[in-house]
C-alpha cells in the first residue's frame, strides 16, 4: 500500500488496482491512498474504501453494500470501457448520488492488433507447433520433428488461409469493431458486419449482412460486441454448428458472449477448426471450473485477458482519468455512466 498528502483535503482519492495502470498526478488537493490489488470481497473494499471520497477500479465491482458501508464516497472512476456491473447497479448508484464515470475508448486500436494476433496465432497454430518443438526431451511430440523432418501434418485440415482468402464477420460494429474491419482489410480479407441476431430480410442495415448468413459464410468470427443481456450466449452450439468447418472463432468482447461449452463441444467435435479466446466467463480462470482450462481442448489459444495491454493504452487511460476526475471536481462531467 502507498500512501501519499500532497494537501489535506476534504477529498480522499483511493485506488483499488494500481497494478494495472500507474495512477498520473492531479492537479487539485487531495489525500490518496493507493492498493496494488484490492480482492473483490464486501469486507476487503469496505476496509479500502470507508474513507474515500473517490474511488478508482478497473475491474473490481463496487456493490450496493459497500456503498452502505462507506457514504462518504461519491464519485467511482472505472479505468476501463466495459462497466457491466455498473449498469447492474445503477438505481444503487443514483439513489446515493454516486456518480460514475469510465475511460471509453482508451484501448481500441490494442485490442484490434491483439485479435489479428490471436487470429495469426489460431490459423497458423503457432502454440501448438511452439509446445511440440520445445516439448520435454525424450518425449514424443518433442522428437516428432526431428523424426518426420516437418510438422505440416499438424494442419488436420489441410494448408491453411492466408489473409487473402479469408472472409471475415465482426459482430459488433462499434469501434473495436471498426479498426479491426480497417486492419482485416489492409491484410487483404473479405469483411462482413454482421447485423443484430434475428433481424432479418429488408430489415437488414445497409452495408450489413444478416448475422446468421455472416456466421455461415465466415472463415472468421471476430467478437467484439459489448456484454448484455441480449448478447450473452450469442453464439452457442446452433450458431457453431453453422459455421464451416474451417473457420476460426476469436473472441476479444466478453467472457460469456460465446458459450464457453458448446464452443469446447465445437473444438471437440471438429465443427470448426479452431478459436483463440482472451476473455472468459469468470475471470480470472480457474482449472477446474473453466471448462476452456480442460485437457485436451483442441486448437485452442488462450490470452489472459490483456487484448488491452499497451503503452497507448496506458498512456490514454491516464488521460482520461485525469480528464474524469479533474472534470468531477470542476462541476464538467464527462464519460458519466450513471
Amino acid at each position: 500500500m502507498t500512501t501519499s498528502d500532497p494537501n489535506q483535503t476534504n477529498h480522499h482519492i483511493v485506488c483499488l488496482e494500481e497494478c494495472h495502470c500507474p495512477i498520473p498526478p492531479f492537479s487539485f488537493p487531495h489525500t490518496y491512498t493507493g492498493y496494488d490489488s484490492t480482492p473483490p470481497s464486501t469486507p476487503a473494499l469496505i476496509s479500502a474504501l470507508h474513507d474515500a471520497t473517490i474511488a478508482i477500479t478497473t475491474i473490481v465491482p463496487i456493490t450496493p453494500d459497500v456503498l452502505d458501508a462507506c457514504p462518504r464516497l461519491q464519485c467511482i472512476i472505472v479505468m476501463a470501457t466495459g462497466v457491466e456491473w455498473v449498469h447492474e447497479h445503477a438505481p444503487a448508484f443514483k439513489s446515493r448520488g454516486v456518480t460514475v464515470i469510465n475511460c471509453p475508448g482508451a484501448n481500441v486500436g490494442t485490442v484490434a492488433e491483439h485479435a489479428i494476433a490471436l487470429y495469426f496465432a489460431a490459423r497458423r497454430k503457432v502454440v501448438t507447433l511452439h509446445n511440440l518443438i520445445t516439448g520435454p526431451a525424450g518425449g514424443s511430440e518433442s522428437e516428432e520433428y526431428a523424426e518426420k523432418r516437418t510438422l505440416v501434418h499438424r494442419f488436420e485440415g489441410g494448408p491453411p488461409h492466408t489473409t487473402q482468402q479469408e472472409v471475415v464477420a465482426i459482430i459488433g460494429y462499434g469501434a473495436v469493431g471498426k479498426r479491426i474491419e480497417a486492419v482485416a482489410r489492409a491484410l487483404g480479407m473479405q469483411v462482413l458486419i454482421a447485423e443484430q441476431k434475428g433481424v432479418m430480410g429488408m430489415q437488414v442495415r445497409e452495408g450489413r449482412v444478416a448475422f446468421e448468413t455472416a456466421v455461415q459464410r465466415a472463415t472468421v468470427v471476430v467478437v467484439a460486441a459489448a456484454k448484455s443481456e441480449e448478447t450473452v450466449g450469442l453464439i452457442a452450439d446452433g450458431e457453431l454448428q453453422a459455421m464451416r468447418r474451417d473457420a476460426l472463432i476469436v473472441n476479444v468482447a466478453r467472457g460469456g458472449i460465446v458459450e464457453e461449452r458448446a464452443l469446447v463441444k465445437a473444438l471437440r467435435e471438429g465443427w470448426i477448426a479452431g478459436a483463440a479466446v482472451d476473455v472468459f466467463d469468470g475471470e480470472p480462470p480457474v482449472r477446474g471450473q473453466s471448462v476452456l482450462l480442460e485437457e485436451d481442448v483442441p486448437n485452442l489459444t488462450l490470452s489472459p485477458h490483456i487484448a488491452w495491454f499497451s503503452e497507448s493504452t496506458i498512456r490514454n487511460l491516464q488521460d482520461l482519468l485525469v480528464e474524469g476526475l479533474e472534470g468531477y471536481i470542476e462541476g464538467n462531467l464527462v464519460n458519466v455512466v450513471c
